[in-house]
């Protein structure tokens, strides 16, 4: 493969899904040999250490088909994603029953 198109990936940020529901975010930091690269992964309070991933990895996906990496260009893009993915569902509730309309006025009461 050319070298330039395995240089896209370095530099962005990513979030990787985990089996258990969470994710894990970071960013790209560089090429370390081809399909292969140094990630940060975000930590809470301290910077984690480079890890190495390679592009199968990255391109891994659940048995639904369901990608575990996304890439994003920039962090406010990343952020964007996460705020959409942590949102609660909106419940809506749906009649079932066709309202009825009053027509004239109610019978009087005995």
């Amino acid at each position: 493969m050319n070298h330039n198109v395995f240089e896209t990936l370095t530099g962005m940020y990513f979030t990787v899904d985990d089996p258990d529901g969470s994710y894990a975010t970071g960013q790209v930091i560089r090429l370390a040999a081809e399909g292969l690269y140094f990630v940060r992964f975000d930590g809470n309070e301290v910077t984690l250490p480079l890890e190495l991933v390679s592009i199968g990895e990255m391109l891994e996906t659940t048995e639904e088909e369901y990608k575990l990496w996304r890439f994003f260009d920039t962090i406010e893009e990343r952020d964007k994603w996460i705020e959409w993915l942590d949102a609660p569902s909106k419940p809506r509730v749906i009649s079932l029953v066709k309202p009825t309309k009053p027509e004239g006025d109610p019978p009087p009461h005995r």
